[in-house]
């Protein structure tokens, strides 16, 4: 302790003799440790609830099948796009959503996004089967500086046909974007009813307002293979009772997080068309927000513990 702490910590506590001027000198400090310590305090608690403004770019070009929530609208929004941005400003979560279907745009400056959310299918890469004029596709480059970004400490969200989406180019053997996004789309039935599990415990606010650990909903439930290691399972996609070939397998995750460097990626299946989009936004943002940072989550792999058999396909697929 110096000097300095010393008599700082004596100046409020401890009673000496002292002259009036002293004494008036003392009643002074004390004021004013007491005014320092309410305004650390009352600071304290606006840094506590303040929060920090995001950016998102959302991609919906679709060189694939397209989804209704990534089909391009009169005014040039989508239905992703509209449910996050309606979502976000009723909530006050102060997230701005910028969305584009021209994958040009990673090529230019993308420091300014906190994160990107991917509602996508077919090749980024490919000129080809764009649906409209201003569905374009990524460049390598642009992909490869977006993948630079997350991993310096960017977020990454795919949605639903995310994994429906490749590049062409591999490392060690895997497509680089499915090994960024964590899967690679294999198949899916009728949509039906089917049950996720919820794997315990999840910091996603969502979720934990869920009493029992099951969801039981209706969409149309993609199936995966190529499955990352390192992938924290956040949902169970149970395939007891489903319809469909597909799903003749063990249970396989269906949400999950990792990370990809310092940057943080999500990615699920939820949300084939609008209305399911519509019953599931609240938990896509949770996604969302857990990206950019607003709360932290377990990111410990645990895809061989929580879903043993996932690498199990059925026969007519093996």
């Amino acid at each position: 302790m110096t000097d300095g702490d010393v008599a700082l910590s004596r100046c409020p506590f401890e009673y000496h003799p002292l002259s009036i001027g002293e004494n008036i000198m003392k009643r002074r400090c004390f004021l004013s440790l007491a005014v320092v310590a309410a305004c650390l305090g009352f600071c304290t608690l606006l840094n506590a609830q303040e929060v920090k403004p995001a950016k998102i770019l959302v991609f919906t070009r679709s060189q694939g099948f397209e989804h209704e929530p990534a089909k391009l609208l009169d005014d040039g929004t989508t239905g992703t796009g509209r449910a996050l941005k309606t979502y976000f400003a009723d909530k006050d979560k102060k997230i701005e959503i910028v969305e584009t279907q021209d994958g040009g745009v990673f090529d230019g400056d993308i420091s300014q996004y906190d994160a990107f959310v991917f509602y996508t299918s077919g090749n980024l890469l490919n000129a080809g089967g764009s649906k409209n004029d201003k569905a374009k596709p990524m460049t390598e480059a642009g992909l490869r500086k977006m993948i630079a970004a997350i991993r310096a400490g960017k977020g990454f969200v795919g949605i639903h046909s995310a994994t429906d989406s490749h590049c062409g180019l591999n490392e060690d053997g895997v497509d680089i974007y499915t090994k960024l996004v964590g899967a690679r789309f294999t198949g899916h039935g009728a949509q039906q009813t089917a049950t996720l599990t919820i794997v315990p415990p999840t910091a996603f606010p969502t979720l934990k307002a869920i009493e029992g650990g099951k969801i039981t909903t209706r969409d149309e439930w993609y199936a995966m293979n190529q499955f990352n290691k390192d992938m924290h399972v956040v949902l169970i996609q149970e395939t007891e009772g489903m319809e469909g070939n597909d799903y003749n397998r063990p249970p396989f995750p269906a949400t999950w997080i990792r990370k990809e460097g310092d940057g943080r990626v999500a990615y699920t299946s939820l949300a084939h068309d609008n209305r399911y989009l519509a019953e599931t936004v609240h938990y896509i943002s949770d996604l969302i927000e857990w990206t950019v940072g607003r709360f932290s989550a377990d990111t410990t792999p645990n895809i061989e513990k929580v879903t043993p058999g996932f690498g199990q396909m059925p026969p007519s697929r093996q």
